[in-house]
This record gives structure tokens, sequence and C-alpha cells, in this order.
């Protein structure tokens, strides 16, 4: 009988904690970036880290180059927005995996310069998009 009550406790408390741990946003210190649409839908999942990222080029009509903590990679334009973060935060289908285009959720980066000085990914230097 014993057994019976403490291995009810015991999954009555894994239960609550396992409802207390599961955050609906990723909380990283930031609330205006948190509260944002793009934030909530991209790093739900508490994917999304704060990473080196250097825009190099338009790689054509659909595809940027960029460059990720030394790993160059293309990835799709639309994966790419702009937000009020002095960071620029890279969200990972799979954080432990590859640094690829088909891993990357989304690329998020500060959108005014004033904050980091980060050129515009659908912008060349000197003309427009």
């Amino acid at each position: 009988m014993r057994h019976l009550v403490y291995g009810g406790l015991l999954s009555f408390l894994l239960l609550v904690l396992s409802v207390s741990s599961s955050a609906p946003a990723h909380d990283v210190g930031e609330p205006i970036l948190e509260q944002l649409p793009i934030w909530k839908s991209c790093c739900a999942d508490h994917d999304c880290i704060p990473q080196k990222v250097k825009i190099i080029e338009k790689a054509g009509k659909e595809k940027v180059s960029v460059e990720i903590e030394g790993t160059e990679t293309k990835v799709d334009k639309g994966k790419l927005s702009p937000i009020p973060s002095p960071r620029t935060w890279v969200c990972y289908v799979n954080p432990s995996g590859e640094i690829v285009n088909e891993n990357i959720r989304c690329i998020l980066f500060p959108e005014k310069s004033s904050t980091v000085d980060a050129p515009h990914p659908l912008k060349t230097p000197g003309g427009s998009a």
C-alpha cells in the first residue's frame, strides 16, 4: 500500500514539475522581443540562441549567404527578420544539428543600426534590394 502512495506522490510531483517548467515563451530577458509574434512562433521551442551572424551577400533571388559562428551557408531570405534586440538570434529545428538552411528555422537580426551595426540582408552595398 505504501508503494502505491509513494508512486502516486512521485507521479504527481513529476507532473507539477513538467507543467511549471514548460513556459509558453522563450524568456531571454528582453520583454519587448519576447512579446513579438515572430519570437513566439519561431522560438517557442526554446531553440533560439544568440550567435554571431555576418550577412555576406545575396545568393540569388531567394537565398542570402551568411556566416554563422564561422560557418558559411545559404539561407532562404524569408527566414531573416529584423527585431528590436541588440543581438542576432538563430533558431534551429535541431539545436545540435548542422548550420544549414534546412536546420535553420529563422535568423532574427537587430532592426536598428544604432543598436548594432548590421547590414540589411536584402540590400546590396550602395544599392537596394
